[in-house]
Formats: structure tokens, sequence, C-alpha cells
């Protein structure tokens, strides 16, 4: 029984729905419980279907839209990193889930 909680997630793909489609209804990730039938359907439905990757990004967009509008959840950071590398280091590339192939680096 609370009013506020602190929770972190890390997108584990490139796509927008990464961070989207935990919030549909049902999903075992959304702990807050918040449901939206036109959220659902743009996320469930609509972006699913749609092949133009220029109109599923719009309509992802919508989605985040109400996502923001109703706040059943509130952003107020995203994680960083900061390296200090040596610039003779080579194959140290940028990572989505920060992980690090080490047998690729070398001098």
């Amino acid at each position: 029984d609370y009013s506020v909680s602190r929770a972190g997630w890390i997108g584990d793909y490139m796509d927008p729905t990464t961070f989207l489609s935990m919030w549909t209804t049902g999903n075992g990730n959304n702990n807050t419980g918040w449901s939206n039938a036109e959220f659902d359907r743009l996320i469930l439905e609509d972006a699913v279907a749609e092949t133009d990757l220029e109109r599923r990004l719009e309509i992802l967009h919508r989605a985040e839209t109400i996502l923001l509008n109703e706040a059943p959840v509130a952003p107020i950071y995203w994680y960083t990193r900061k390296y200090l590398r040596d610039p003779r280091l080579k194959g140290f590339y940028p990572k989505l889930l920060d992980n690090r192939p080490y047998k690729y680096l070398h001098f």
C-alpha cells in the first residue's frame, strides 16, 4: 500500500515498444495497474499491423502521448555511462545494453 515507488527499465531491443508495450493492460511488467483501451489498441493492434515504418512510428508516438498525458508513471531520469578509455583501445563501441564482448577489445 503506497503512493509512490521507484523503478527502472532498460530497453533490450532497438524499438519504442521496448518501453511502451510494458504499459498495456495485463502486461506482467505493468505494475501500476494502469489501463487504457486506446493505448492498448495502438500498441497491440495498429502498430503490429503497420508495415510502413514512418506510419508505425506515428502510431507509437500517439500511444506515447496518451501514456505521458495520463501519467501512470513519471520519468524523472535516464541511465547514463561515462568511460575513461585509452584512445589506443580498439573494438570498443557503444552497446544498447552496455554489455562488452571483451574478446574484441585490443590495443
